[in-house]
């Protein structure tokens, strides 16, 4: 087995070609924690460098209405930040009507309308339910759409949202993550990396080979377990001033 050692000079030396443009890096957060547990972590958020905040109440909007997360997600938006509702689409097997429900309380409840959903299928067979939900919330005013797919999907989902998430995992398998050709080719922007169990000094080599890769929306942590997203990296401002 490759050490970590191994496995970190090994994406330093990367076999991927620099892209003909440089790539500026935006972060988006997946705040899973709850405001009145880490207050001042939401402070920390409220901040427009990022790309967006992920709104993420209860692995969705929850079944009523928290003054606290509405209260959070309005100082964002005070601050001239992105909201962007958590969705669970489960790879396309969801029941629409539960995903549109989610959509419209999520607008109720919160006023957030743009959208990161999760667990987004990557085949082909899934084009069609993505099209729908997505035409759904873009009739409803999403004017940020995040599929995060975790692996490279099929190009026909570049046609329907604004940013795929083509990697996520632990910084371990992150070298291995080789991109297509089409990703290599395609606006930084519209592609992200989520990236958990980076050590600080470890934190350049992965941006590195994300702009390598032609990654242009990013997030890294040094957070790992069942819940990575449970509160910021400790390098949280080199990652955004970065």
């Amino acid at each position: 087995m490759l050490s970590r050692r191994n496995i970190l000079c090994a994406m330093s030396a990367a076999a991927v070609p620099p892209p003909a443009r440089a790539v500026p890096t935006r972060v988006i957060v997946p705040a899973y924690f709850a405001p009145h547990v880490r207050p001042g972590l939401w402070e920390r958020i409220a901040d427009a460098r990022l790309r967006c905040v992920v709104l993420n109440v209860a692995s969705g909007p929850g079944t009523a209405p928290d003054p606290v997360f509405a209260r959070a997600s309005d100082r964002i938006a005070a601050r001239r930040g992105t909201v962007a509702a958590y969705v669970d689409v489960s790879y396309g097997r969801r029941e629409t009507a539960l995903v549109l429900a989610d959509l419209k309380r999520y607008r109720r409840w919160y006023g957030v309308a743009d959208v990161f959903f999760d667990q987004v299928p990557s085949g082909p067979d899934g084009v069609a339910y993505m099209k729908n939900v997505t035409d759904r919330a873009r009739d409803a005013g999403a004017g940020l759409v995040v599929f995060n797919h975790g692996t490279h999907p099929d190009p026909t989902y570049l046609t329907l949202a604004d940013v795929l998430v083509t990697f996520e995992g632990p910084v371990t398998a992150y070298a291995a993550a080789e991109p297509p050709a089409w990703t290599l080719a395609g606006d930084p922007a519209r592609f992200c990396h989520l990236v958990y169990g980076c050590r600080p000094e470890d934190l350049e080599v992965v941006t590195a080979l994300a702009r390598r890769r032609n990654t242009g929306v990013l997030y890294v942590t040094d957070r790992a377990g069942a819940n990575p997203y449970d509160g910021l990296p400790s390098y949280f401002e080199r990652l955004v001033g970065g």
